[in-house]
């Protein structure tokens, strides 16, 4: 059974700012290890061929060299970088991988990852996406369920229902990020899985669903595929079709609305999505940084050295032009900086 890799690379981390930047978004930053975590991405889905292919890359059109030299770098040859003239959210990029899949690997399933997730077991979370794949290829729209370690009230929770066999459940229902009281009665309760936005299908089903639920997407992208041309070694989307397909997240488009939704639960692999400063790891090169008399420190620079002094739960991040420092509770909100800076028109430090 092969499993195509799709990797999904239009995020803009902008609450990973000031190192993470529009030219330089946080999947492409060593966040959590000496690799990239788009580099991580990729390996966590190569087994050497036996049954995971080559990735198909989709990425924002301004970060074709990054992929092409971070693919490089650790030795991969992908099997096509499809590059977005716009962003169109994550549903769009689920029709277009359906439509490729399905012309240059036919039989094979679809498996599409963002890019800048952080999974420790990776050999685990081949073990889940194999789980899967036989409930994907009767026709089952695949998510997965992250086993939940605390009331995480940044993370959709999925809730299992009915168990269709061998750790494959259909999906009860899809839930919004919640507050923190509904999270914990979340896991009182158990069944309920953080949503990692991972989704593994049969392209027949996906396209099936598009047709059913959102058929302006699945034409808008097959359209852009079709009068794709090729630029700089990948295929650029024919940006006027593209543009013109309607903007809307797999979630929401397809998963909320299909009866073919099913989850993998749980999954428990060391899975985060890296979302904010507090779950990145301090600098492995920060040597040269002084923390004193403090605890909880999280340090980053890309080339000032930092000193903190009696400091508690504090972020401290330095690049050459901006400096951020919050506390690790606030983590969140350092997209309203982002917000902020576009509002001053300060088009530079984005």
């Amino acid at each position: 059974m092969k499993i195509q890799p799709v990797i999904m690379s239009g995020g803009s981390g902008t609450r990973l700012w000031p190192l993470s930047r529009k030219t330089r978004p946080k999947q492409f930053l060593n966040l959590v290890s000496d690799k990239s975590l788009f580099q991580d991405t990729v390996m966590r889905l190569n087994d050497g061929g036996e049954n995971f292919a080559p990735p198909l890359v989709i990425c924002g059109r301004g970060h074709a060299q990054l992929v092409t030299d971070q693919l490089a770098d650790i030795g991969v040859k992908a099997a096509d970088i499809i590059l977005e003239p716009c962003p169109r959210n994550t549903a769009a990029v689920a029709a277009v991988a359906a439509a490729w899949v399905a012309e240059n690997n036919a039989g094979a399933l679809a498996l599409i990852a963002p890019a800048d997730h952080h999974v420790e077991d990776a050999a685990g979370f081949r073990k889940a996406a194999m789980t899967g794949a036989e409930a994907a290829m009767n026709g089952a729209i695949v998510t997965f369920g992250i086993k939940p370690t605390h009331p995480h009230t940044g993370y959709g929770y999925i809730q299992s229902a009915d168990e269709i066999g061998g750790g494959v459940y259909s999906v009860g229902s899809f839930r919004e990020k919640p507050d923190a009281a509904t999270a914990g009665d979340y896991l009182k309760t158990g069944g309920y899985y953080w949503n990692a936005g991972i989704f593994l299908y049969h392209p027949d089903a996906m396209l099936e669903a598009f047709a059913a639920h959102a058929p302006l997407i699945a034409e808008g992208a097959q359209k852009a595929l079709n009068a794709s041309a090729a630029e700089k070694g990948a295929r650029l989307l024919d940006e006027k079709l593209f543009s013109e397909t309607p903007r809307d997240s797999i979630d929401y488009a397809i998963m909320e609305k299909t009866d073919k939704a099913a989850v993998v639960a749980p999954v428990d692999v060391g899975w985060s999505d890296i979302g904010s400063w507090s779950e990145a790891a301090t600098d492995p090169d920060s040597a040269g940084h002084m923390i004193v008399d403090s605890a909880d420190v999280t340090l980053r620079s890309d080339g000032p050295v930092i000193g903190a002094v009696g400091v508690d739960n504090l972020i401290i991040v330095a690049t050459g032009d901006a400096v951020l420092v919050a506390r690790k509770d606030k983590a969140q909100e350092v997209r309203n900086l982002v917000e902020e800076l576009k509002r001053r028109g300060r088009e530079d430090l984005l």
